[in-house]
């Protein structure tokens, strides 16, 4: 084909992608999802992204300047038509995104997802980095969002738990956000993450963000992990006494302990076999690399030289072993100490590339202290264990009465620490429930009180934790 052939050819597809995605916008505010003329235009949107991809991973349509661009080249209004060219401009703008990215993966029901989670952003039940975070945690990889950079403010009126899991949904978007922007030009937008990590705080305080660490995505594991790190770090921080500004410099140090990463070639992290000693030394220069980048991008300061000295000491053990060996050298900072312990849970209870099953979290506890008590500061990691539980939240549980319960909340009590608040999923025959929330503490006194038997894998049975926290 010529190459003004081709160019005829870019602009009617662009012209076609554009207008499918208003007309699939305006579907979704008249019909139910899966109608069949939302999945018409999802399935147009598709064919006409495939062809115009071509050979290229994936199609990115972006926004910039009141323009439309098509695999960075510029789609002219003239072409589309001001009305529609004028609103796609318009939508992406007032929702805040900048950019979708399109590859071959995408289903019709990812592009039917990611447009019925703009319109909710058009009537302001979730922002863009909330959209951000949702698919990463949802495992959505054939659709990238990436969300502008602008401030997004959460409504005062709205109930605590619900606004935990707008703001943890956020902060996965903020954190992807900053690091692929770190990776493309070496920039860290450090005020998205302060604002974002005062909104956890928030939340941490009204008890309504631990049971959400227990969300973990395969996929999007340095995301998902680094807020995790993030959130359990506030909290053992709040609750060993620290400061509401220690707590904030702390927020900070678990969104950023893992910098380090981005200097360590993707095929060297998801590697499934065993590293070469080579590899290992390489890998485990990621806390150096983080020192680095933290203190040359955010400058030294009585706020960052904590944040950088988490990143480069958090793999470093109380008995002095750990990596690299420069950080076992010197004194580690309280908060660093924080961070290690929480660091370490949030990993073992993940799956990895390395460990597909992940940890069950009491199991998890257990091995912290029982096997590698010298890892760690003894008091933090004492708290830590108190303020989880003897089960901690987010844990799937099987009842004495063979029913399988989620724990929401731990028991107040210290002494009730073993019968925490649960949200039964299934019933004793294995029946979906209809999800009742239960003090197991308040049946103590019963002939045959309910108790927990054991912790169990919700994949075993078919449990989508995402369905019940989110």
């Amino acid at each position: 084909m010529s190459s003004r052939k081709a160019d005829i050819e870019q602009v009617k597809l662009g012209r076609e992608i554009v207008s499918h995605w208003m007309g699939l916008m305006r579907a979704i505010h008249l019909y139910e999802r899966g109608n069949s003329a939302i999945l018409s235009l999802t399935s147009r949107i598709l064919d006409a992204a495939n062809e115009l991809r071509g050979e290229t991973p994936d199609l990115e349509i972006g926004i910039r300047q009141d323009a439309i661009f098509l695999r960075g080249e510029r789609l002219r209004e003239g072409n589309v038509g001001s009305a529609g060219y004028q609103g796609f401009v318009d939508l992406f703008r007032r929702c805040g995104i900048s950019a979708i990215a399109i590859s071959e993966e995408a289903g019709p029901e990812d592009v039917e997802l990611v447009a019925s989670m703009i319109a909710e952003i058009t009537k302001g039940e979730r922002t863009a980095n909330e959209l951000v975070g949702e698919l990463g945690l949802r495992g959505i990889s054939g659709i990238d969002v990436v969300a502008t950079e602008g401030p997004e403010e959460l409504p005062d009126d709205q109930d605590p738990a619900v606004v935990a899991k707008r703001v943890y949904l956020r902060s996965i978007g903020v954190v992807k956000s900053v690091f692929q922007t770190m990776r493309s030009d070496g920039r860290i937008n450090a005020r998205m993450v302060k604002r974002v990590v005062q909104q956890m705080i928030e939340s941490v305080d009204n008890g309504c963000m631990l049971n959400l660490t227990s969300l973990k995505n395969y996929d999007e594991y340095t995301f998902n992990h680094s807020v995790n790190v993030s959130v359990l770090a506030i909290a053992l921080g709040r609750a060993v006494g620290l400061s509401r500004d220690q707590q904030y410099v702390l927020g900070q140090a678990g969104m950023f302990h893992d910098i380090g990463k981005l200097c360590v070639a993707k095929e060297l992290l998801n590697k499934p076999g065993r590293l070469t000693p080579d590899e290992r030394t390489m890998v485990e220069h990621h806390p150096a690399e983080g020192l680095v980048t933290i203190a040359s991008r955010l400058g030294v300061s009585d706020e960052s030289i904590p944040v950088a000295l988490a990143a480069f000491q958090h793999h470093v053990n109380m008995d002095g072993t750990g990596y690299p060996v420069a950080a076992t050298r010197t004194p580690v900072g309280l908060l660093s100490r924080v961070v290690s312990v929480v660091d370490r849970y949030d990993a073992m209870t993940s799956s990895r590339i390395y460990r597909p099953e992940p940890i069950a979290p009491a199991k998890a506890l257990a091995i912290m202290y029982h096997r590698h008590l010298d890892h760690y500061d003894p008091p933090l990691l004492s708290r830590f264990m108190n303020l989880m539980g003897a089960f901690p939240l987010g844990t799937t549980v099987r009842l004495t009465d063979g029913s399988v319960a989620i724990v929401l909340r731990g028991n107040d009590d210290p002494n009730l620490r073993h019968l925490p608040i649960v949200r039964i999923v299934l019933d004793p025959f294995g029946s979906p429930s209809e999800g009742e929330e239960l003090d197991l503490a308040t049946g103590l006194k019963e002939p045959d009180p309910l108790q927990i038997d054991e912790a169990v894998n919700p994949d075993d049975y078919g449990i989508e934790l995402m369905d019940y926290l989110l």
